[in-house]
């Protein structure tokens, strides 16, 4: 295994048990997240790091862990607090059925010493419970809602310092077009640059600087695991943009040659067969495929039975 797989000493444990907690949370934005982390402390850069929408607590925890000693998590998340709109309220009773605090602090405490600042409330509130200018990293995974979801990009922005690095879920899926309408409305207009994007989440900073310095380490991290990671890079609105795409399953294949004698020639079939154990250590695994192409997350509102 190569050292660069492996992830950063603060989380290893946690990436070993990472399945234990419940989510989605992906195995690549797992690593990006501890890279992106490592590379900012490893600068001298401080913040706070906040996460909106926690869930269960599977990224939340290499948040907490990655947390130096001046510094704090935060998680903003209405958990069973009902005092979302209604279109949100469905959206969280169809798609996050069983969550609560209690469970949240629960996982969490089992991975990190203290529990975060735990904003429990709507994330429309949270310029007034987050400093200024105190982020160095946020997740926003909220709400897919198109109006919830740029109100938090753009408060976000206010709560980032100058080396802060933002990212957003579900940027692409079919489930959350309000996500990918927001992100892209903040990149051509509100000077969000992007930095990488995942098959899941979009990774960007409004710092020119920042991003392209990012990028490139990023760049350099992919271009490190010897054709594990597929990877490249495009412009996007006259922006560079790092795209990383998940491992498969395997990693590589196997050629087993079966040779039939017979009283011309002997005759050769030359079988591939994909090599499981030859695979990256955030390859999919194949329930994980399964799940992503028939899976049926919340789309919206139906029409009752009676309007049929």
């Amino acid at each position: 295994m190569m050292k660069t797989q492996i992830p950063s000493q603060c989380v290893q444990t946690y990436w070993g048990n990472r399945r234990s907690v419940p989510g989605a949370f992906w195995d690549i934005d797992f690593l990006l997240f501890d890279q992106i982390l490592q590379m900012q402390s490893s600068r001298g850069i401080c913040g706070n790091l906040l996460e909106i929408g926690a869930l269960f607590g599977k990224s939340a925890i290499v948040l907490g862990r990655h947390v130096k000693p001046q510094e704090k998590a935060i998680v903003c998340d209405i958990f069973d607090y009902s005092g979302a709109n209604p279109e949100n309220a469905e959206e969280n009773s169809q798609s996050y059925k069983g969550l609560n605090r209690t469970k949240f602090e629960q996982n969490y405490l089992k991975w990190v010493e203290k529990l975060p600042e735990i904003i429990n409330e709507l994330s429309s509130n949270i310029t007034e419970r987050v400093e200024t200018k105190s982020l160095r990293f946020a997740h926003v995974d909220g709400s897919h809602l198109f109006e919830v979801v740029g109100m938090d990009v753009a408060n976000t922005r206010r709560l980032m310092n100058d080396f802060g690095v933002v990212a957003i879920d579900d940027f692409r899926a079919v489930h959350t077009p309000g996500v990918a309408a927001a992100v892209w409305a903040a990149v051509c207009n509100d000077d969000l640059m992007p930095i990488c994007i995942s098959e899941q989440k979009f990774y960007g900073s409004w710092s020119p600087e920042v991003a392209a310095k990012m990028r490139a380490d990023l760049t350099r991290w992919a271009a490190s695991q010897h054709n594990f990671i597929n990877y490249g890079t495009q412009d996007v609105a006259g922006k560079s943009v790092l795209i990383i795409q998940n491992p498969p399953p395997w990693g590589g294949k196997v050629q087993l040659t079966l040779r039939i004698p017979n009283p011309w020639r002997p005759i050769s079939i030359v079988i591939e067969i994909p090599a499981p154990w030859k695979k990256h250590i955030a390859a999919l695994r194949m329930r994980d495929v399964v799940n992503l192409s028939w899976g049926r997350p919340y789309l919206g509102m139906q029409l009752s039975s009676e309007n049929l």
